[in-house]
């Protein structure tokens, strides 16, 4: 399980950026957290997540920057490819 501002924290170290957090404290609170209960998806395809959150995030968010900068100089972009 991990928390928004978890996220937000591991998000910022892998960016390299530094994020404005802005907390609206007399907002409806909702759930205090989520996790994934993967017994269904084990039991039927024999699979469980073996990536860490923080590798996983990295792999996707340096494929994302890529994705962004070749589209910015104009080259082809998986949305480019049909």
């Amino acid at each position: 399980m991990i928390s928004i501002n978890e996220l937000v924290s591991v998000t910022e170290e892998i960016g390299g950026v530094k994020l404005e957090r802005r907390y609206k404290l007399d907002a409806p609170k909702g759930v205090a957290g989520r996790n994934s209960d993967n017994t269904m998806i084990k039991s039927i395809l024999n699979w469980e997540p073996s990536i860490p959150i923080r590798t996983g995030l990295k792999t996707t968010y340096q494929w994302i920057e890529q994705q962004y900068n070749d589209r910015k100089h104009g080259r082809r972009t998986v949305k480019d490819i049909d």
